[in-house]
């Protein structure tokens, strides 16, 4: 049994046995295939990790995160007046929505042509 082949079998001999084994096109691998194929690998993994990060964001989670403080535009941060909320412009917007879009339900009704003109003025 000592003399046996399979006893003197060295990893080299084994893998070029297998590799005689395998078909089709292959690739050698190389220093730069190899790079190559580890660095779409990463950015593959990365871009699973980031969708499934995506997904399981919850409310609580992103809190926890921060960044929240300093997430506003700028153009929110123009219309409070000192940090008070201006909820009379709040509802008059919120009432020339409601106009425009009854109107909008009207015409629609009638078969007319829906008007884009301002419907607060």
């Amino acid at each position: 049994m000592d003399k046996s082949p399979l006893a003197t079998l060295t990893l080299e001999d084994f893998l070029e046995s297998e590799r005689h084994k395998l078909f089709g096109k292959l690739t050698p691998v190389t220093a730069e295939t190899f790079a190559k194929w580890k660095k779409e690998r990463l950015d593959k993994k990365a871009a699973e990790e980031q969708a499934k990060a995506m997904k399981e964001a919850t409310g609580r989670a992103m809190f926890e995160k921060g960044g929240w403080e300093n997430s506003g535009s700028e153009d929110e941060d123009e219309d409070d007046e000192g940090g008070a909320w201006n909820l009379d412009a709040l509802r008059r917007e919120t009432e020339a929505a409601r106009v425009r879009k009854e109107e909008e339900r009207l015409a629609a009704a009638a078969g007319l042509p829906i008007s884009t003109g301002d419907a607060g003025s």
